[in-house]
């Protein structure tokens, strides 16, 4: 805020700078609304030396229902506000009121109208009509109604914000469930359970209610590593973004020591839960701190934590569960592989090229994973296929040039009755990957966009790893000579658009062929 601004405001800077104070001097802000300078000086006066959960308090001042608004919009935090009914106008006080309800949609800061002219805005008729906390005439308000006003709209505001971070935490659990095969809602489930968790201990922002700092990480074992898949406060910075730390920076041996003794350890300093599930499935969930734990919140920690542990060994068993789709579905086209005496790693490159070509080609990246696990089976019709025809190093006759293209419908009829995503996908690369751009391929001549986009960026990638490598009918290809041709055939193998990618962005398809060389 400007000292302009603070000027116009009446408010000493010094007051106004709770949200950068350091944690242990965070206070309370109580927002005082009122025309007459005599009622701020009077209310700070009444309240001095006050504190609430080790915390005391910091005074915003308006002096209008519009220098309030000001305010409010720039404070998200006020706990509570006590505000004058007459003030600009006699209605000034109920407008400020609809401002925070219904335009911030604020529905946590307490609301306390105090007015002199009760006449004005009869108390009935204010309840009844308006989301007040509490009316009172300023009369009423001794130093001692004050203090116990304060005490219970500060209760009220920090179980309100409690409950919206419970709510918030539980709707990132939600939405992660709703996509629970991916690395992502993996980590979304882990964010989402450490809220749950600090919400129940009173924590926002890494910060308790009392002004001391916790910091907290949720891990799971992936193989042999645990991976950091949330932190907040200073394990923030060690969340692995899908990458396992095996060497682990802050001694998460020790804590995993700590909670496997006895499966958690809840203490004022900190809270380990360990969960060991079904085939070497492991969690947990680290805070530490000044926590201040009351032992109703062990027993629901202590609940919520082993809710926690199931919910992430079924996250992780239906992980494997799809990897093992996906394993299974990679097997299964190099078997047709073998069969054509194509070994080595041509399939991992195919899906690897596959899946870079479809996301410069702009699909989203779930589609592009779709490409790049379902590319590997291009060429699975080829069981079908016998061998005399299959690896024949001379070239093949006219019937048997039939036999050889059958494949492609082979390979569709293999799989298009599953309703598997992947093998779904597999369906189309089977059948049309031999289709070119110009309608001169095979099995059905179909021609440019009728080709789908599956079948022309697999086709793309087949020819171009095909070329660089060997074969049992030819020798491989210099990787420029093979640019060259790529290039010639656009507009007729392969969509112009696809060509231009792959010779803008020709190093890093090489290093694609570097990275799973044979």
């Amino acid at each position: 805020m400007s000292a302009l601004t603070a000027n116009k405001l009446r408010l000493k800077p010094a007051e106004h700078s709770g949200i950068n104070r350091p944690i242990q001097e965070q206070r309370w802000k109580i927002l005082v609304v009122d025309d007459e300078e005599e009622v701020h000086s009077v209310t700070k006066f009444a309240l001095r030396g006050y504190e609430f959960k080790d915390r005391p308090l910091t005074f915003l001042h308006a002096y209008s229902g519009e220098e309030a608004k000001e305010i409010l919009r720039d404070e998200d935090d006020i706990a509570l506000v006590l505000l004058d009914v007459v003030m600009e106008t006699d209605h000034a006080g109920l407008d400020v009121v609809g401002f925070i309800r219904d335009e911030l949609k604020n529905k946590l800061t307490r609301i306390v109208l105090r007015t002199g002219q009760p006449g004005q805005a009869p108390e009935k008729k204010v309840i009844i009509n308006y989301d007040i906390n509490d009316y009172k005439e300023k009369t009423e308000l001794t130093s001692q109604k004050l203090f116990t006003l304060l005490s219970a709209s500060l209760r009220s505001y920090c179980d309100l914000v409690a409950l919206e971070d419970s709510r918030k935490g539980l709707r990132k659990i939600i939405e992660a469930s709703a996509d629970i095969f991916s690395e992502k809602s993996m980590q979304g489930l882990a964010e989402g359970a450490l809220d749950q968790l600090l919400s129940l201990l009173k924590i926002k922002n890494g910060t308790s209610f009392y002004g001391r700092k916790v910091d907290s990480l949720a891990a799971l074992k992936i193989d042999e590593n645990f991976e950091i898949l949330a932190g907040t406060g200073d394990y923030s910075r060690f969340v692995s973004d899908g990458n396992s730390i095996p060497a682990n920076p802050f001694e998460l041996e020790k804590i995993i020591d700590l909670a496997s003794q006895n499966g958690h350890v809840i203490e004022n300093n900190q809270i380990v839960y360990h969960h060991r599930g079904y085939g070497g499935h492991e969690n947990i969930l680290y805070l530490s701190g000044d926590l201040k734990i009351a032992e109703l919140d062990r027993e629901l920690i202590e609940l919520y934590a082993q809710n926690v542990g199931i919910i992430f060994e079924n996250a992780d068993l239906n992980r494997q569960v799809e990897e093992t789709q996906r394993e299974i579905v990679y097997r299964l086209g190099e078997a047709a592989e073998t069969r054509s005496m194509e070994t080595g790693n041509h399939l991992r490159r195919v899906a690897e090229i596959s899946k870079l070509l479809a996301l410069k080609y702009g699909l989203s990246e779930e589609e592009a994973e779709l490409i790049k696990y379902a590319s590997p089976l291009h060429d699975v019709g080829k069981i079908g296929i016998p061998d005399a025809v299959l690896n024949k190093p001379d070239t093949l006759t006219p019937d048997e040039w039939d036999i050889m293209k059958s494949h492609a419908e082979l390979g569709h009829k293999m799989l298009a009755s599953s309703n598997k995503p992947i093998l779904r996908a597999g369906a189309i690369i089977a059948l049309e990957h031999h289709e070119k751009w110009d309608g001169s391929g095979y099995p059905n001549g179909k021609s440019g966009d009728d080709i789908h986009i599956y079948g022309r960026i697999t086709a793309l990638a087949d020819v171009f790893d095909a070329l660089a490598h060997k074969r049992c009918y030819k020798v491989a290809w210099d990787i420029d000579d093979v640019f060259t041709y790529i290039e010639r055939q656009s507009g007729q193998h392969f969509e112009p658009a696809l060509v231009d990618l792959l010779l803008t962005a020709r190093y890093e398809f090489k290093a694609i062929l570097r990275e799973f060389a044979d």
